[in-house]
């Protein structure tokens, strides 16, 4: 236990000074769960996999089609990496059918290691994904995220939010399918991972 927690206890004791004045206790109690969780999260995440711990593919850069004189011109997707921009190691297409009819496609880039020393699992990682057969991950993808809708927990302040932005954190975990398909000894021996989409995870 922390130093400055432990003080903080023996100076909340009601026996310490006015037994009716539990502000002090709360505070500390309020303080120890904040730190449990902390903690516990820290510890999950250690215990995960690093293809695993979602914070490595939350910068997603976003990117779309443009109409210009009629047609539609479609953005090359762009991700940097500790502020250098990186040729992606594959651009994989996310294609799918709704419930109701509505046909989706966008896409998924990825790159691996660091640009300035990528190791030989990173160009092993690399070379894997851009000659792999992606054919149907997208229907996958869409599949598992309405079988298993996002659910707000109590500390995610989620609860409010409306229906399109609750599709669109089902479909990014869903997009674990994906790693799913690269074969478990790569992934182990790899580092890091960098993703850009520009998929708006439309389940409907």
């Amino acid at each position: 236990m922390r130093e400055p927690l432990q003080t903080d206890i023996a100076s909340a004791d009601p026996l310490a000074g006015d037994a009716h004045d539990d502000t002090k206790l709360r505070t500390v109690v309020r303080r120890a769960s904040a730190d449990a969780r902390e903690i516990a999260s820290a510890e999950s995440a250690a215990r995960k996999p690093w293809w695993r711990r979602r914070r490595i593919m939350v910068p997603l850069a976003s990117a779309g089609a443009v109409a210009l004189t009629g047609a539609a011109v479609v953005i090359p997707l762009g991700l940097w990496v500790d502020g250098t921009r990186v040729d992606l190691d594959a651009e994989i297409p996310i294609i799918y059918t709704t419930d109701t009819g509505v046909e989706v496609s966008c896409r998924y880039g990825i790159h691996f290691g660091d640009p300035a020393s990528r190791s030989t699992a990173d160009e092993r990682l690399a070379e894997f994904v851009a000659g792999h057969d992606w054919t149907g991950i997208g229907q996958r993808i869409y599949d598992e995220a309405r079988a298993n809708p996002f659910t707000p927990g109590p500390d995610d302040d989620l609860e409010n939010v409306n229906q399109e932005i609750r599709d669109q954190l089902s479909f990014n975990y869903a997009i674990e399918v994906l790693w799913q398909e690269i074969p478990r000894e790569l992934l182990d021996a790899g580092h890091s991972a960098g993703g850009t989409t520009d998929c708006t995870g439309q389940l409907r």
